[in-house]
Parts: C-alpha cells; sequence; structure tokens
C-alpha cells in the first residue's frame, strides 16, 4: 500500500505491554477501543469515512503502538527528536495548506471550497506565522526528509490529478488520526504534569478537533452518497491506507533521524524531553494534515494570466483581513493551474471516546 516511488516500508507495531499496571492500562483502552468501533458501525455504518477508518485499522495501530507516541506518552521522547518532527512537521504543513486549496478549486459547493479555503490559512500557519511564511520549494527541496517528500507526494499528486474522492481519502487520514490518537490518550492515560509534551497532547486532543475533522469527512461522504463503483470504492481504501502508513512513518522518522545525527542512542536510549526552559510551546488546536510537494509546479503573480492576475488582485483588496486575502490569492492560484491543465508529479465522533493500543480490523 506505499506509493512504489517512495521505496520505505512502514515500521512493525511497537510492543506496548511493558509491565502489569501497563498491561491494566492497555487492556483499559482495548474496552474504550472496541465500545468506541462497535458505536461508531452501529450508529451510522454507511458513511464512507468510517468505513474508511476502520478498514486501515491494522495501519492505525502502527501509529498508536509506535515509539514516537509512546515515548510522547510517557513524557521519554528525547527533545531533539520532537524538534526533528515538528521541523518535517511544518514542511509537511505548508504543503497540506496548498492541497486543500486544490480540494477547494475542485469543489462543486461554494460553502465546501470557503471551509477549504480558511483551512488551508490555518494550516499553513499552524505552529505559527514565521514557520509557514520562511518555506518556499527551495526550502522544502533541501529540508525534508525521505518519509516528509514521499508522503507529501503521494498526497499532492493524488489531490491535482485524481477524483475528488480519492483526494479527501487521502487528505483525511491525518487529520482523523491526530483527532483520534491524541483524544484517546487523553481520554485513556493520565499525562503526568510535569511530562514537556502535556501541552501538545491537550491542544490535539481538544474536542473543537473533532468538529473540523468531522466537517472534513462529511464533504467525502457527501460526494460517495452520489454513487460510487466497486472499484472507486477499493481504490478511496487503497489511498486511505497508504496515507495511515505513511503517518507512522512521519512519527518515527523523527527519532531515526534523532540517532543518525547522534543526538539520541538506538534502541530507546537518548535524552529526554526538554531542556531547561520547560514544556514545548502548545500548539493550536487544530490537527495538521499532510501533503505536499515535490515536482510540483509553483507560479508567482507575474506568471499568472493577467485576468485572473487583477482579480487575484480586486479580491485581495477588498477582502477582510490578509487570511482571507491569503486565501483568496491561493484559490486563484490554484485556479489558474487547474484551469491550464496543469498538474504535479506524484470517524466517527472521538472526542472523549477513547481508544487503544490497537484498533480491530473490520470486517
Amino acid at each position: 500500500f506505499l506509493c512504489p516511488a517512495a521505496g520505505h516500508h512502514p515500521p512493525p507495531p511497537f510492543a506496548w505491554a511493558r509491565g502489569r499496571g501497563v498491561m491494566v492500562r492497555d487492556a483499559a483502552m482495548t474496552f474504550v477501543a472496541l465500545a468506541f468501533l462497535a458505536f461508531v458501525q452501529g450508529a451510522e455504518p454507511d458513511k464512507l469515512s468510517q468505513k474508511l477508518f476502520a478498514g486501515a485499522a491494522q495501519y492505525v495501530n502502527q501509529s498508536i503502538q509506535g515509539e514516537f507516541i509512546r515515548r510522547m506518552v510517557d513524557g521519554t521522547l528525547p527533545w531533539a527528536a520532537f524538534q526533528y518532527y515538528l521541523r518535517q512537521d511544518n514542511l509537511y504543513l505548508n504543503q497540506y495548506a496548498r492541497a486543500y486549496a486544490v480540494l477547494a478549486a475542485r469543489a462543486d459547493r461554494s460553502d465546501e471550497m470557503e471551509w477549504l479555503l480558511n483551512q488551508s490559512v490555518t494550516h499553513m500557519f499552524e505552529h505559527g506565522k514565521s514557520p509557514g511564511s520562511e518555506i518556499d520549494a527551495r526550502t522544502f527541496e533541501r529540508e525534508a526528509l525521505p518519509t516528509t517528500r514521499a508522503y507529501t507526494t503521494f498526497f499532492l499528486q493524488t489531490a491535482w490529478s485524481e477524483e475528488v474522492v480519492l483526494g479527501y481519502a487521502s487528505v483525511i487520514p491525518c487529520a482523523r488520526l491526530y483527532t483520534w490518537i491524541f483524544a484517546t490518550v487523553n481520554a485513556t492515560t493520565p499525562i503526568a504534569a510535569d511530562n514537556p509534551y502535556k501541552a501538545f497532547i491537550e491542544q490535539y486532543a481538544d474536542p473543537s478537533n473533532e468538529v473540523d475533522t468531522e466537517k472534513l469527512e462529511g464533504f467525502l461522504d457527501r460526494y460517495a452518497a452520489k454513487g460510487l463503483s466497486k472499484e472507486l470504492l477499493e481504490r478511496a481504501q487503497y489511498h486511505y491506507n497508504t496515507a495511515m502508513q505513511y503517518e507512522a512513518q512521519f512519527f518515527q522518522q523523527g527519532l531515526d533521524h534523532c540517532v543518525a545525527m547522534g543526538q539520541c542512542a538506538p534502541g530507546g536510549e537518548g535524552l529526554v524531553a526538554a531542556p531547561s526552559g520547560g514544556a514545548p510551546k502548545a500548539l493550536r488546536a487544530t490537527r495538521a494534515a499532510a501533503i505536499g510537494g515535490r515536482g510540483v509546479q509553483i507560479i508567482s503573480a507575474a506568471e499568472m494570466p493577467r485576468p485572473r492576475r487583477a482579480q487575484a488582485e480586486g479580491l485581495v483588496q477588498s477582502a477582510a483581513g490578509p487570511a482571507v486575502a491569503a486565501a483568496v490569492s491561493l484559490l486563484v492560484l490554484v485556479t489558474a493551474l487547474v484551469g491550464s491543465g496543469r498538474r504535479s508529479s506524484c470517524g466517527a465522533a472521538v472526542g472523549t471516546s477513547g481508544s487503544t493500543p490497537f484498533l480491530q480490523q473490520s470486517a
């Protein structure tokens, strides 16, 4: 289920069972997960977004059972590994914002387009304005690690050139996974007060994230309600699974790169968490999704066809603020690319309903 060009394979599930206390915790999380999945499948079994999430259970497990999340939860994640992860996430989010703009340009309803554009700007500055605004195509090419590059290439190519349903099936997994993992952890596992990642976990566990994730899934479900062939449904599951596998790799690459740079020891040892100065700054409540851009053709305003430039400039001048202006400009840029035929190269209610170190595979 990987993009063939990527050449990466997802890490195997990480065993959590270490001692009686952990086993008790895992048993509790498992019970909550099974109850949650039963609710999802029993309450609204016809929603495609829920079916895709249930069908990707084994890949979801690779993230929640992985070393990165486990050590974040217990507070032993090396600070350097988190910093590598965070830098890659900024690169990832910058490209993800572009993917939302692509989907906005392809939307068949104005409310869908408006929401996606607003989310595009939100994701672009998710970790603060400076990190996203300083990233350009050269920065991405220079700094993106292999998994970031492979994942974003897969995601953006799908958004550009395949059916809209597949675009959503590739974008949603990150949003759903972050909402699910951190709400699950926050609801089922006590986080120590001195855990330097407590604020990070709580921000991503915020119930407002579930609202946004369900909104995104709602667009997919609306397209699916029009009727999809068996082949398209199978391709949607394939794309969803692929994105979920890349998610597990994305978490792990922070630790792997930390080891490669000699700042973390292999086998789980390493410098722990935050330096003097305390916990990392809490991040915005909205989730990071994923996508992005190797090989993406970016055009400047000077290269944009003149009528669209004039339209963009007029809209920006009349917009109600810089965020709206940025969104409008991004939409006009994407519309220009879509209109000229240019393409690039490559559920469910969670809230306080938790989950588990493993999620049951759907039948």
